[in-house]
C-alpha cells in the first residue's frame, strides 16, 4: 500500500515537472483565470480526443511513414531537449557552481545520444512502437490529466469565492480605533536579516503583512507578528488570526491551477481548507491585478510579485504603508530563509520569466516619492519612534472643496473610457 502510495505521489510530481518544463504551463500565463471552465471543457470535450486518436491512428504512423524518424526528433526536441536546454541556460546563467553545471552537461549529454544513436535503432521495431506511445502518454496525457483534476478544483473554487465574498468587506480596511492604522509589508529579500535589528520596531506596527515561506525564526530581524499571511501555494496560516490572502490565483490560468498541481493527491483537502471556516481566506480579484500589471507595465506574460499585488491592496483603502525587505530581487540570494533545491528552481524562473523587478522597482520608487509609501530602514530613527510619516504627499489631489482626496479616489476618478476597452486587453492575459 505504501509503495502504492508513493508510486501515485511519484506520478504527480513528475508530471507537474513536465507542466512546468513544456509548452503547457507557460501557455496558461496567457489566459485569464476567469476562463478555468471554458478551458476545463475545451479541455475534456476536444483535446482528449484528440489525444486517443494519437494513441490509436496517428503514433502508429509514425513508426512506418517515411517522416517517422523526424517525428521521433521534433517530439523528443520539445519533451526533453528543448526544455532541457532553455532551464540550463537560465539557471547557469546566474549560478556559478559545479555540480548544476555538471548535472546539465550530463542530462545534455544523454539527450544527445537518445537522438544520435537511440532513436535511429528504435525506428520501425515494436519497442519503438511500444516506446513511443509510454513517452506520449507521460509528457501528454498525465499532464493534461494533472490540469483537468486541477481545473475542476479551480472552477469549485472560484465559485465558492464568487458566492461568499461578493458580499463581504475588504479586509484590508481593518481599523484600530479612531486612528488610521499603520501597516507595514514584510518582504522575503535577504535584507530583512542583513540590517540593522528591527524586530522590535516591526512588532510596533497594527498590521503585519508576510508572504509565502516567510520565517520569524530571528526575532530581533524579523519580528514576531504576524497579520496579513499573503500565499500563493499551500501553506496557509492555521490560526484564525491570522489573514490568508491569496495574491495571485487569479492573476493568470497559471496561477490558478499552481495551487494544486505540485500536490495534486491533496488537491481536495487544499479545497477543503480554503473553503473551511478555519481559514478566513481572502482571493484578490482579477480586475484588480489586471489593473495593476498595466500600472507596472508587465510585459504579456508576466504578472506583478505578491509583494507588489499587497502594496497595491493595501493602498486602495490606507493613505500610505511602510516597506521592508524589498530589494527588488537584486544579488544572487533571492531570499532570507533556505529554499529545498525545487524551491530555488522556482523563485529562479520566476524571477527571470514571470516577474520584471526592475520595473516593480520603478513603480515602488514612484510611490514612495510621492509619499504613499516608505522603507522602514529610512523611516526608523530610533527605537520606538513614529515608523510613518506624517507629512502630507505633494502629488495628492486637492477637491473642490480643498479636502484631500485619497489615493483610492484618485485612481476611481483617473478611469476613462481607454481603460475600459482595454480591460482585457494588453498587456492583460488574453481570452481565449
Amino acid at each position: 500500500m505504501d509503495q502504492a502510495i508513493s508510486a501515485w505521489v511519484g506520478l504527480c510530481r513528475a508530471s507537474y515537472y513536465v507542466n512546468l518544463l513544456g509548452l503547457k504551463i507557460p501557455l496558461g500565463l496567457l489566459v485569464r483565470a476567469s476562463r478555468a471552465k471554458h478551458v476545463l471543457g475545451f479541455i475534456t470535450l476536444v483535446w482528449v480526443p484528440f489525444l486517443a486518436y494519437c494513441h490509436i491512428s496517428l503514433l502508429p504512423q509514425v513508426q512506418e511513414a517515411r517522416y517517422g524518424l523526424a517525428v521521433w526528433h521534433t517530439l523528443a526536441a520539445m519533451w526533453i531537449t528543448l526544455p532541457l536546454l532553455v532551464v540550463g541556460s537560465v539557471i547557469l546563467s546566474f549560478v556559478r557552481a559545479f555540480q548544476p553545471l555538471a548535472l546539465f552537461l550530463g542530462g545534455l549529454l544523454a539527450a544527445s545520444c537518445f537522438h544520435v544513436f537511440a532513436i535511429p535503432a528504435l525506428i520501425k521495431t515494436w519497442i519503438g512502437s511500444a516506446l513511443l506511445q509510454v513517452l506520449f502518454a507521460f509528457f501528454e496525457d498525465a499532464p493534461i490529466a494533472c490540469w483537468i483534476w486541477c481545473l475542476i478544483h479551480v472552477v469549485r473554487l472560484q465559485e465558492h469565492v464568487r458566492k461568499h465574498q461578493s458580499d463581504r468587506a475588504s479586509p484590508f480596511d481593518e481599523r484600530k480605533g479612531s486612528a488610521a492604522p499603520q501597516v507595514l509589508i514584510v518582504g522575503n529579500a535577504p535584507t530583512v536579516i542583513d540590517g540593522p535589528p528591527l524586530g522590535a520596531v516591526m512588532d510596533g506596527f497594527d498590521h503585519v503583512v508576510r508572504f509565502n515561506s516567510y520565517s520569524i525564526s530571528k526575532p530581533e530581524y524579523t519580528g514576531s507578528k504576524v497579520g496579513f499571511h499573503f500565499c500563493n501555494g499551500r501553506n496557509f496560516p492555521s490560526s484564525k488570526a491570522v489573514k490568508a490572502v491569496c495574491p495571485l490565483f487569479n492573476a493568470s490560468l497559471t496561477h490558478a491551477v499552481y495551487l494544486f498541481m505540485p500536490h495534486l493527491e491533496e488537491a481536495g483537502t487544499i479545497y477543503s481548507t480554503l473553503t473551511s471556516s478555519n481559514v478566513d481566506s481572502w482571493f484578490i480579484a482579477e480586475d484588480q491585478i489586471l489593473e495593476l500589471r498595466k500600472k507596472i507595465g508587465c510585459r504579456i506574460w508576466q504578472i506583478p510579485t505578491s509583494g507588489m499585488v499587497a502594496i497595491n491592496a493595501f493602498l486602495e483603502e490606507h493613505d500610505q504603508v511602510v516597506l521592508h525587505g524589498f530589494n527588488f530581487f537584486e544579488g544572487k540570494k533571492i531570499h532570507y530563509f533556505e529554499e529545498s533545491p525545487t524551491q530555488l528552481i522556482t523563485s529562479w524562473l520566476e524571477r527571470f520569466v514571470t516577474h520584471d523587478p526592475s520595473l516593480e522597482k520603478v513603480w515602488v520608487a514612484g510611490l514612495v516619492k510621492d509619499g504613499y509609501a516608505s522603507f522602514l530602514s529610512d523611516s526608523v530613527t530610533q527605537p520606538g519612534a513614529s515608523t510613518v510619516q506624517e507629512t502630507t504627499p505633494s502629488s495628492r489631489i486637492a477637491g473642490a472643496n480643498g479636502s484631500k482626496v485619497s489615493l483610492k479616489e484618485r485612481r476611481g476618478k483617473s478611469r476613462g473610457i481607454m481603460e475600459t476597452v482595454l480591460k482585457d486587453g494588453m498587456p492583460s492575459q488574453f481570452s481565449i
